[in-house]
């Protein structure tokens, strides 16, 4: 099985082509405008994290702009509840849906790095992936009541699994962070 590289940028470039560039923009400037009212408000600690507070909503917001927003309805609702279904499918040829399926981690990296900075306590692993899972199951829902793309169970398993893979990631990273500069 050989991954086609070019299908999996053209999978990146669509998924950002969904999101109306109007959006992106209006949602920079807000992000901008919120981390410097922020900031002068309530000082730089504080007004940094209520600003990841804020960039974390506006990443899910698009994630809902390009998923359901703005995607177009379908004709008849498209579903598949049934788990790994995805893998059996790649194993028996359908090398397409591989970058659908690592888009799916991909994207939800973002979030789980915001938790991971939001969320310091031991053990919050456990709440990130709770938030990663359940905007996931919003997303699906949302999908698949409005006949918005292919709702689905491998959907929710892949961006859970995104979110934990960059709750680690934010955990690794700052604790080289910590070790370089207290070094």
């Amino acid at each position: 099985m050989v991954v086609d590289w070019n299908q999996v940028r053209e999978y990146f470039y669509f998924f950002n082509e969904e999101i109306p560039y109007y959006a992106i923009g209006r949602a920079s400037i807000v992000f901008c405008i919120g981390t410097l009212l922020f900031i002068s408000w309530k000082g730089l600690k504080i007004g940094i994290r209520l600003s990841s507070v804020l960039f974390l909503l506006e990443y899910v917001f698009l994630i809902l702009c390009s998923t359901v927003i703005f995607r177009t309805t379908k004709e008849i609702r498209k579903f598949d509840f049934h788990p790994f279904w995805s893998y059996k499918a790649i194993g028996e040829g359908r090398i397409e849906l591989l970058p659908e399926n690592i888009m799916n981690v991909v994207v939800f990296i973002p979030i789980g790095m915001i938790l991971g900075s939001l969320l310091r306590i031991k053990g919050s692993w456990l709440v990130a992936l709770l938030i990663g899972c359940s905007v996931s199951i919003t997303i699906e829902t949302l999908q698949f009541c409005f006949m918005k793309g292919f709702s689905e169970v491998d959907d929710v398993m892949h961006n859970t699994l995104g979110c934990i893979l960059g709750y680690s990631l934010w955990f690794m990273v700052h604790g080289l962070w910590l070790r370089v500069t207290c070094d």
